[in-house]
């Protein structure tokens, strides 16, 4: 028997017009007063799940305490919607979890690994701590650009004051409620360091999120198992926030940039926004270098043709690619990003992390490592080969909980993921896009291979599940339904239309 520590789900999307778990009124608009149905069943039928587990493992004589939440990036839609409005329904998901008057299935503490659209939550740290060095007499040279959660004493961890806020008001006498921020990675390890789950949101894994590093990799020759992921922040953390992180809160703008993952999902569409994005960029070159578009570079070829190039070898051409993608959960340019990231930036952060207890731990070719990660609203488990370590890595996605497209497919959708005291990994499928009407119930899932029968927390959960199967039937029919009428608004109303979808130019 086993227990569980940790529940990680990602890409709730909070706040988004097109999250299954924002609540709109017949006219379309965000609705206050009143949480989504599908995140109310949701809640009640993960309550009820882990309450099962945990009497489950009382019986076996075990004393479990409730597991950590992680929530593991794109939890809160900043680059879409109003920052009242998400802190709106955050406080829905709060409530819904930690209903009055029953004993919590939580822990009151929870953590945050930020994605790139609520990575303003990231900068927001950044900035407080700075300040509160300062008030101390210190003057750092720059700000944080990372977070070693695994490292960190209790006590010292980096705290994100917006989501912390929200809990203690709905969790007033809870001297533990807060929200913790763990980023780029959180890196977990068994005591003997023999096993360890990197988690990553995703975002650096997706070629338009490291442009910035890209284009250094043109002119430097580094390439990403070259990068940790410290690195990968430092260089691209304001391309991230450039892109989307907070575009919610800038008015018109941010209306009208709706989602440039929607834009990037049309030819014309892309193209517009590279055209503008490569002018803007030469605007700023011209205003701060004083260099001409214009200006030739080698043998005719000009600044602008240079920086278009660049655009269309990163930037549009990605995006055409996740656009042809939608049938396939890891297609091959996916698969090599994926074993890039793992086999780079996820590896470093794990060797950081058992420098201090070499002496004790097995060579790194040896390690037991799974791998835990969403950002593709595409949720899957397998196993993968990377260089470096002698056995696979178990990968699993958390998948994501908006309609990327009316047309719907099966290959999106969500899971949660749960992890044991001992590192296990279970995936808890919660749903895929509906086909014909119908959809496949929520169900436990591992790697489908050998290692499942050794798996005693995959065991646990889907007993768990078939104890509670009444409850996730439910969550199966509000999920339906709200993705088909999100589906049905789009195509009848356009609303998921943007201006350069239009042809508009700005």
């Amino acid at each position: 028997m086993t227990t569980v520590r940790y529940v990680c789900v990602s890409d709730l999307h909070l706040g988004a017009p097109d999250s299954t778990l924002t609540q709109l009124n017949a006219a379309g608009e965000f609705d206050a007063a009143h949480p989504s149905p599908t995140l109310l069943h949701f809640a009640s039928s993960l309550r009820r799940t882990l309450r099962h587990m945990a009497q489950a493992a009382k019986a076996q004589g075990l004393a479990p305490t409730p597991p950590t939440l992680v929530l593991l990036g794109d939890i809160l839609d900043l680059g879409i919607s109003p920052m009242g409005q998400v802190a709106r329904v955050f406080t829905q998901f709060v409530e819904a979890l930690f209903p009055p008057g029953q004993e919590p299935v939580l822990a009151p503490t929870m953590l945050l690994v930020p994605g790139n659209h609520d990575h303003h939550l990231w900068r927001m740290a950044q900035d407080t701590l700075f300040v509160e060095a300062l008030r101390q007499g210190q003057i750092h040279d720059d700000l944080i650009d990372h977070s070693e959660y695994r490292d960190r004493p209790p006590g010292s961890e980096i705290p994100c004051d917006m989501l912390t806020a929200i809990l203690r008001r709905h969790l007033p006498d809870e001297p533990q409620a807060r929200v913790h921020i763990a980023y780029p990675n959180l890196c977990l390890l068994t005591p003997d360091r023999q096993r360890g789950v990197v988690l990553h949101h995703g975002h650096y894994i997706d070629p338009t999120y490291r442009l910035m590093s890209t284009i250094n990799g043109l002119m430097s020759g580094q390439t990403m198992s070259d990068l940790s992921a410290e690195t990968l922040e430092q260089e691209n953390g304001a391309w991230v926030d450039f892109l989307w992180s907070d575009l919610g809160s800038a008015g018109d703008t941010g209306r009208e940039a709706f989602s440039l993952y929607q834009v990037m999902n049309n030819a014309g569409a892309s193209h517009a926004y590279a055209d503008q994005f490569r002018e803007r960029l030469l605007d700023r070159v011209a205003s701060q270098l004083g260099f001409s578009g214009s200006m030739p570079l080698y043998q005719g070829i000009t600044l602008r043709q240079l920086v278009g190039a660049l655009i269309e070898l990163t930037l549009t051409r990605n995006a055409q690619g996740q656009r042809n993608n939608f049938l396939d959960v890891l297609p091959p340019d996916d698969l090599k990003n994926l074993s890039a990231f793992i086999g780079g930036p996820a590896l470093y952060d794990l060797q950081q992390a058992l420098r201090p207890h070499a002496a004790a731990h097995p060579a790194l070719p040896d390690f037991d490592l799974s791998f835990v990660y969403g950002h593709t609203h595409k949720p899957f488990q397998q196993e993968l080969v990377i260089e470096g370590l002698n056995q696979p890595v178990a990968v699993y996605n958390t998948g994501g909980w908006v309609l990327d497209q009316p047309t719907m497919t099966f290959t999106q959708g969500a899971s949660a993921v749960f992890i044991s005291d001992e590192l296990d990994v279970a995936a808890l499928r919660l749903f895929n896009d509906p086909v014909a009407s119908q959809m496949a119930p929520v169900r436990a899932e591992g790697l489908q291979n050998f290692r499942d029968r050794h798996n005693p927390l995959l065991g646990a959960l889907q007993a768990a599940v078939a104890a509670t199967a009444a409850d996730w039937a439910a969550f199966s029919d509000c999920a339906r339904d709200k993705l088909e009428a999100l589906a049905a608004a789009a195509l009848n109303a356009r609303s998921m239309a943007h201006p350069y979808q239009k042809g508009a130019r700005p």
